[in-house]
């Protein structure tokens, strides 16, 4: 176990900003969740969870994080893997839910029952790989923040992000062909987010990859700590993207009123 006193910068910045991203993620999605009592419309609960679902890779780092703030330290790593990962597929569906709901109505039932066939496979091999040999099959700790996972959590999460961006940019240019200049902006902050945050999800997931395999630098380098900076500083900026271009504040509003 590794506690606050044994960390490195890297593991400083990598925790900070993890629980940088999840809070701003909890809170704009929380917000979005709310807006529902006002406007009585499902799909405000549905793109609540989404982006919270796709904060939650991140909440293992932000509650070990937490948790040596206090004097602890951090999770085992079968915790961090089942928190992390265990609810993803779900959290998919609900975002395949609210994209159908928005653009592919007539076939969201197709779609969720792929989606939904999809979420069980990867739960059972999840939980088979769990029981036989979490290091082996699922992923073993490289850091306290840095997971190295095994080629089936590895080829999931790229599919996930590919997902995400597909459907991400389909949702947005669908916004982008409006009219309307209200909803242009919001499909440009839209496609801004989901690009921005499948940029930085896969970055973040190949960096000990990048600088340890392929450049030979060792994981306390103070050039590995600016980049998880920069990284975690492109998923926290996707959170605010994603936040303007589904409510577009009044401020922002305003903003590009003046500009026109």
């Amino acid at each position: 176990m590794v506690t606050l006193g044994s960390l490195e910068i890297i593991d400083l910045v990598q925790g900070t900003f993890s629980l940088l991203f999840v809070i701003i993620s909890l809170i704009i999605g929380i917000t979005i969740l709310l807006k529902y009592f006002k406007f009585k419309t499902k799909i405000f609960i549905l793109m609540g969870f989404s982006w919270i679902g796709l904060a939650s890779p991140w909440f293992p780092d932000s509650i070990s994080f937490l948790i040596m703030l206090f004097g602890g330290s951090s999770i085992p790593i079968d915790l961090y893997l089942l928190i992390g990962n265990v609810l993803l597929p779900f959290f998919l569906l609900i975002w395949i839910w609210a994209f159908s709901e928005l653009l592919y109505k007539d076939k969201q039932k197709l779609l969720l029952a792929i989606f939904l066939v999809l979420a069980i496979i990867f739960e059972a091999t999840f939980f088979i790989f769990y029981n036989i040999d979490i290091e082996t099959y699922l992923g073993e700790y490289q850091r306290v923040f840095q997971i190295e996972f095994k080629e089936f959590l590895t080829l999931y999460l790229v599919g996930f992000v590919i997902i995400l961006l597909i459907t991400g940019v389909l949702f947005a240019r669908n916004s982008l062909k409006s009219e309307s200049p209200e909803v242009k902006v919001k499909g440009k902050f839209l496609m801004a987010a989901f690009i921005s945050f499948c940029i930085g999800a896969l970055l973040d997931a190949v960096t000990g990859l990048i600088f340890t395999d392929i450049l030979g630098l060792l994981l306390t380098s103070p050039v590995i700590s600016i980049f998880v900076g920069v990284v975690r500083s492109i998923l926290i900026l996707s959170a605010i993207e994603f936040y303007i271009g589904f409510i577009l504040p009044p401020f922002v509003k305003k903003i590009f009123q003046k500009k026109e």
